[in-house]
C-alpha cells in the first residue's frame, strides 16, 4: 500500500494513463506490431518495449536519485510478441508500486537529478504519463494509418 498521499495520487493518475496503454496493446495482432508508419519512427513494438524500459529507469531513479537513460534495457526480441510486452509493462508497473510503497523521503523535497536540472520527486513521477500520454497520441496516429480500430476506453475519454 502506498501511504504517502502525493504519491497515491500519482499512483491513480499513472494506473489510468497505463491502462489506456494495456488497452491499446489488446486491440492489436502480432502483426500489428512490426507496423510502423515512417522509418525513423520504429514500429509500434518497438514503442511498446520503449516506454517499459523508460518507466524502469523513472522507478531506479527513485532509488538512486539520478536519471541515467543511458541503461535502458532494451530487449529488443519482445518486440515482436504481445505477450511479451504486457508482461514486460506489467513487470514495470510492479516495480513502480512497490517502490511508491516502500519509498520514505518527501516526495515534495527530494530531489532528483536530471541531466540538466533537478526535479522533486513528484515533478519527475509526473513526467512519466506525461511520456506515456505522448506516445499514445503517436499510436493513435499510427494505427488510424495501419487501419488498425483504436480501444473504445480511446474513443470514449478522448472522443476519438
Amino acid at each position: 500500500m502506498i501511504s504517502d498521499p502525493w504519491l497515491a495520487q500519482f499512483a491513480k493518475t499513472w494506473q489510468f494513463t497505463r491502462s489506456l496503454s494495456y488497452d491499446f496493446i489488446h486491440v492489436l495482432k502480432e502483426e500489428d506490431l512490426l507496423y510502423s508508419p515512417q522509418l525513423q519512427f520504429g514500429t509500434l513494438g518497438k514503442h511498446l518495449r520503449h516506454v517499459g524500459d523508460v518507466q524502469e529507469i523513472y522507478v531506479r531513479a527513485l532509488e538512486t536519485g539520478q536519471v541515467d537513460f543511458s541503461k535502458k534495457r532494451m530487449d529488443h526480441t519482445m518486440e515482436s510478441s504481445l505477450k511479451r510486452l504486457e508482461e514486460h509493462l506489467r513487470e514495470q508497473d510492479n516495480y513502480l508500486y512497490a517502490t511508491l510503497a516502500s519509498f520514505q523521503k518527501d516526495p515534495i523535497k527530494e530531489q532528483i537529478a536530471w541531466p540538466t536540472t533537478k526535479l522533486s520527486v513528484l515533478e519527475h513521477l509526473f513526467l512519466l504519463p506525461q511520456h506515456e500520454a505522448i506516445h499514445q497520441g503517436q499510436w493513435s496516429l499510427a494505427a488510424r494509418q495501419a487501419g488498425i480500430d483504436l480501444p473504445k476506453t480511446w474513443v470514449d475519454n478522448w472522443n476519438l
